[in-house]
C-alpha cells in the first residue's frame, strides 16, 4: 500500500474554508450596504439643513417683507403666490421650492415644507420668530427656529 506523504488539504477542509470565507464576504457586503444607506440619509439631511440655513439668512436680510413668507408651503412650486408687488419674494420662494425638489425629490404625502413667521412683543421690543420645517426622502425632518429682532 502506497501512502501519500504530501501535506495537503482534504476536500472537506477546502469546502469549510470556502464557506467561512463566503460568510465573511456576506458580512462585509451587508456592512457596505448599510453604510451606503446611512450615508445617503445623512447627505439628504445635510442638503435640507443647508436649504434651511439659506432661507433663514434671506429672511433675516428681507425683514421689511418677512411676513410675506409666513405660511408658505414649498411643496408645489406652481401654486406659490404672493401679494401684488412682491415679485422678488415670489421668485425666491419658487427658487427654494425648485431647489428642494431637485435635491430631495418630489413631495410625498407625509413631507412638510413650510415657513412660519410670527411677530411678537418681547420685553418692549418686537421680534420675529421664524420656523422652518423641511422633510425629504428619508422620512426625517429638519426643523429650524430662529428669533430675529424686528427692525
Amino acid at each position: 500500500m502506497i501512502q501519500n506523504t504530501k501535506d495537503a488539504f482534504t476536500l472537506i477542509e477546502a469546502l469549510v474554508s470556502v464557506a467561512i470565507t463566503a460568510i465573511g464576504f456576506a458580512g462585509v457586503i451587508a456592512l457596505v450596504s448599510t453604510s451606503n444607506t446611512v450615508m445617503s440619509n445623512a447627505i439628504d439631511r445635510e442638503k435640507l439643513k443647508l436649504q434651511n440655513t439659506e432661507i433663514m439668512e434671506v429672511l433675516n436680510g428681507d425683514q421689511s417683507n418677512i411676513m410675506e413668507y409666513n405660511g408658505k408651503d414649498l411643496s408645489n412650486c406652481s401654486s406659490i403666490t404672493t401679494n401684488t408687488g412682491k415679485e422678488n419674494q415670489l421668485v425666491r420662494l419658487q427658487n427654494w421650492c425648485n431647489k428642494i425638489k431637485g435635491e430631495v425629490g418630489e413631495k410625498r404625502t407625509a413631507d412638510k415644507r413650510i415657513i412660519r413667521v410670527e411677530k411678537k412683543l418681547v420685553q418692549g421690543s418686537y421680534v420675529y420668530i421664524v420656523s422652518l420645517e423641511l422633510s425629504g426622502k428619508s422620512d426625517k425632518s429638519v426643523f429650524m427656529k430662529r428669533v430675529m429682532y424686528a427692525q
